[in-house]
């Protein structure tokens, strides 16, 4: 077994990130423009005496373009002298099913880019690189995160946080509130769930790179005439929650540490 797992944390907005950081010993910043990434070792739990988890964290800034450049360097980066063994992909997301409420987590188990269109060569939303419409992460992990979130949520340590789901989250370069675009969406690709982003773009260099990944969403709004007051509202509350949500995924390596680590070998 590897003496260490090195994992990479994303997000757009440093809010979505919280206070990880400081639950980081032996920090090692680099930065790439206006791009900052941070490295060292988790201080928040003891995994194992033989096994320590180290993390690389960035927050990309909004959009597909900013998601992709900052997974790129992340994985370029090499820091610690460890390559990532897994990339996570946090932070909120606009509800499209009216079954979704605030504080409700969604792990995409798949993610689709919504304004990518290279029809009539390609058919809608395929991407041309991977010829695929949906990227999915593998079933193992999203059933990790399920598993590690849900039980958190029954022991009353995610506390302002909702029901855990699976279901298809769409991409594209535009914040969703209007209600006609939402309908067409929810036409166009059916059982969607959520709208943000960053996820696919992120997915698609980490599936092109060859490094498994897993995005976790937490429902900020309702993607309609009311989601810009609503996610401005949500965010400065969800700033102060954030780490707790990535705190308890790191925990649950912990318990799962070793089929985690059989599955990224």
């Amino acid at each position: 077994m590897r003496n260490n797992i090195h994992i990479g944390i994303l997000a757009a907005m440093p809010e979505e990130i919280g206070k990880t950081l400081e639950n980081l010993k032996n920090t090692i910043k680099v930065e790439f423009g206006d791009l900052t990434i941070y490295s060292g070792e988790w201080n928040g739990v003891e995994v194992s005496e033989k096994i320590k988890i180290n993390l690389s964290i960035a927050w990309s800034g909004w959009g597909k373009v900013s998601a992709a450049r900052a997974t790129t360097r992340l994985l370029s980066s090499n820091l610690l002298n460890s390559p990532i063994d897994l990339l996570i992909f946090t932070g909120v997301a606009g509800a499209v099913n009216s079954k979704l409420n605030q504080w409700d987590i969604v792990i995409p188990s798949g993610v689709i880019q919504h304004d990518m269109d290279a029809r009539p060569l390609f058919e809608r939303y395929v991407i041309p690189a991977l010829n695929q419409k949906k990227l999915m992460p593998k079933r193992k992990l999203i059933n990790w995160a399920r598993k590690a979130i849900q039980q958190a949520t029954e022991n009353f340590d995610l506390k302002l946080f909702g029901k855990v789901s699976t279901g298809i989250i769409a991409t594209g370069d535009s914040f969703i509130s209007d209600k006609l675009l939402l309908k067409n969406l929810s036409i166009n690709i059916p059982d969607l769930d959520a709208v943000e982003m960053e996820g696919a773009a992120f997915a698609q260099v980490a599936i092109q790179e060859n490094i498994d990944w897993i995005i976790i969403r937490t429902i900020s709004d309702s993607a309609d005439e009311e989601a810009a007051n609503s996610f401005s509202e949500f965010v400065r509350i969800y700033e102060n929650s954030s780490f707790k949500l990535i705190e308890i995924l790191i925990r649950s390596l912990k318990r799962d540490l070793l089929n985690i680590n059989k599955s990224l070998e």
